[in-house]
């Protein structure tokens, strides 16, 4: 049964500040995104100060690009290759990854999570290049945020969905979304579907998402482009539940795969490539991310066990469309990164006699027989090195040269001219409209070698210029993200892992100036560790230390998810709870308490009893400053102190006043 989540409930769990969001710099580019005025230098800016999500960026345009181009280095590149709408859904996708690699809810794989949905993603960009069902960078975005409605909510009811996914395991027969259903009255699909469309992702590409699990539902005209989107996510996501199943199943999985391929005219061994490209991208990806994977199957191996081993494997295209062959001579070595050069030239005898000594030398050639074509060939295959007639039908050399010398693809390339005219005002001319050299007619085979190791030269110094801009770019990053690390070790501290005093001080003054702005609640509790001494006097630091990890571990398994604990003291800690009423922080409170109280731990064959004193406050209008909280915090934790310890106090009023 499909479901669509209520407008009113999503507002009502969008108002809890609960929900999945971006932060940070991806926060800055999807408001600039929305800005019909925002300039490429800007959204670049904000896009670089954040060097992780450059890399990634960046990683996704080449896939893009990948076969078709040469590879994206840049910002501004990747942003003209993958255009406002992707980069925007890719910094939200990115920013959910890397504030959601962990998380309260103990059933909840996010390692699997995260590894899953790239898969997702990827296989979406790669069949969006096969079936053309719509933009590649478009596509990946959706099939990296598909499944965000299950990261919503292990992070809104980790409790009670680590229960669903216990009950999912235990019968695999029931669907996870009816068992969702049951416990919160929505599916990680519709909620999913309502998030997406309130980060503004287009409704054709929203119904995909919602209706990819039972794709036969749909309703969809086969054909459509809501149809092939619908199942081009379902397949997507099949590719992906193979890659990290375990081998046992790789058998079964396959064989659905295949399928689910059928839907869409992809035979088998079109589809083992589609899985293989894949795959390898997603080792990568994975690994730059950090995140555990499985070694993907041997899609061919699988092809051949199975029924549908009677069709071949379909070659991976090369840049060179299927019209024109690629030469290239059997016995040259293959070269550290080839050097790709593009014959334009109408009379195919002299075009023939080019490329024979191009193939020669171990080059790999391709040729347009006229103009128009040797402007498309080049836009596509972006050569290093062009040999250009000036006298051609459809579009002559000076045409096809301005044409390329326009574009930023074409600014590039190295052209070497091929002309009858040697006057000088003709030279001039060819010059002028961006000939970088030229060769006279009738063709002059050393000369031609001579030119052409010029040429080879000059791209052999672009490429150690770019690779040494590549090098100080990746410098820069990592230096970026020593310093980024290096301020986290500035904020942290060492023993419990929770951030420290001064961190703690700037963030509640950032939650106090919210508050204050948006009128919303505030509270804070201050937390002393009862006995505390006592404990490190009678078995030394190390017992101590030993006894804080403990209640640190404690503390941080019972907080709620937005609460942020900090360590301010030796046996102190703060814990500030954003939005949040007196009341319920009491109860938090509590939780907390109750958590300590719990531990057992011997020392030198002692029993101790471990526990803490909590006081509690809330912000109130009086307040002039977020010491006044704090004070009342620490009051309520010296009254407790006073009543007998291991107990939870406010100094203000509140239904109960106190709680022990």
């Amino acid at each position: 049964m499909i479901h669509r989540l209520d407008s009113t409930r999503f507002e009502q769990l969008k108002a809890s500040g609960d929900l999945p969001s971006p932060r940070g710099v991806a926060l800055a580019i999807m408001r600039l995104t929305q800005q019909d005025d925002v300039s490429m230098a800007e959204l670049t800016r904000v896009i670089r100060s954040d060097p992780a999500f450059v890399g990634r960026l960046v990683k996704a345009a080449n896939g893009i690009v990948a076969m078709t181009r040469r590879p994206v280095v840049s910002v501004q590149e990747a942003l003209m290759v993958l255009g406002l709408p992707a980069v925007r859904t890719m910094a939200l996708g990115f920013s959910l990854l890397s504030d959601h690699r962990k998380g309260s809810c103990h059933g909840f794989d996010y390692q699997a999570f995260w590894a899953g949905s790239l898969a997702i993603a990827l296989a979406m960009q790669v069949l969006a290049q096969r079936k053309r069902a719509g933009a590649p960078d478009e596509l990946f975005s959706v099939g990296l945020l598909a499944r965000v409605g299950e990261l919503a909510l292990a992070t809104l009811y980790p409790g009670d969905y680590a229960q669903v996914l216990s009950e999912q395991r235990r019968y695999p027969e029931l669907r996870l979304s009816d068992l969702e259903h049951r416990a919160f009255a929505m599916t990680h699909l519709d909620l999913g579907a309502a998030m997406l469309l309130d980060w503004g992702l287009p409704g054709l590409l929203v119904d995909a998402v919602r209706l990819h699990e039972t794709p036969e539902r749909s309703g969809s005209l086969p054909g459509s482009r809501d149809y092939v989107l619908v199942h081009l996510l379902a397949l997507a996501t099949q590719i992906a539940e193979l890659c990290m199943a375990a081998a046992a199943d790789h058998a079964q999985l396959f064989a659905a795969l295949c399928a689910g391929a059928k839907r869409l005219d992809l035979v088998p061994g079109e589809l083992v490539n589609v899985c293989e490209q894949v795959a390898r991208q997603w080792v990568e990806w994975c690994d730059s991310l950090q995140l555990r994977h499985a070694a993907p199957p041997d899609f061919a191996a699988l092809l051949g066990s199975g029924e549908a081993a009677a069709a071949p494997p379909v070659a991976v295209p090369q840049p060179c469309s299927d019209a024109e062959p690629v030469h290239k001579s059997a016995a040259a070595p293959a070269a550290a990164e080839e050097l790709r050069i593009l014959v334009v030239e109408d009379d195919a005898a002299l075009r023939a006699q080019l490329i024979g000594l191009l193939a020669e030398a171990g080059q790999r050639v391709c040729e347009a027989a006229d103009g128009r074509a040797g402007l498309e060939r080049a836009l596509e295959m972006q050569p290093h090195i062009m040999l250009v007639d000036w006298a051609m039908p459809q579009m002559d050399g000076m045409e096809l040269i301005r044409a390329l010398r326009a574009t930023r693809v074409g600014r590039g390339i190295y052209i070497l001219l091929l002309t009858e005219h040697e006057e000088d005002e003709r030279l001039i001319e060819a010059f002028e409209a961006g000939v970088d050299d030229f060769l006279g007619k009738p063709l002059k085979p050393r000369l031609l070698s001579a030119r052409l190791r010029a040429g080879l030269r000059v791209v052999r110094l672009q490429q150690e210029l770019e690779r040494d801009r590549e090098e100080i770019r990746h410098f820069a990053a990592e230096l970026a993200v020593s310093n980024r690390r290096l301020q986290e070790v500035a904020l942290t501290d060492a023993l419990t892992g929770f951030p420290n005093r001064r961190y703690a001080i700037d963030r509640m003054q950032q939650e106090w100036q919210a508050a204050t702005r948006s009128g919303r609640p505030l509270s804070c509790m201050v937390i002393d560790l009862d006995d505390f001494k006592q404990i490190n006097d009678r078995h030394g630091h190390d017992a101590g230390d030993e006894v804080l990890r403990a209640i640190a571990d404690a503390l941080r398994s019972a907080l709620r998810g937005q609460d942020v604990i900090c360590r301010t003291g030796g046996d102190e800690f703060l814990v500030i709870c954003p939005e949040t009423e007196l009341n319920a922080a009491l109860v938090c409170g509590e939780r907390l308490r109750a958590a300590v109280d719990a531990l057992h731990r011997v020392v030198a064959g002692e029993h101790l009893r471990l526990s803490i004193s909590v006081g509690v406050a809330m912000r109130e209008a009086e307040m002039v400053d977020l010491d006044a909280l704090i004070k009342r915090a620490d009051q309520g934790a010296y009254r407790a102190k006073q009543q007998g310890r291991n107990r939870v106090i406010t100094v203000q009023h509140a239904a109960g006043g106190a709680r022990s």
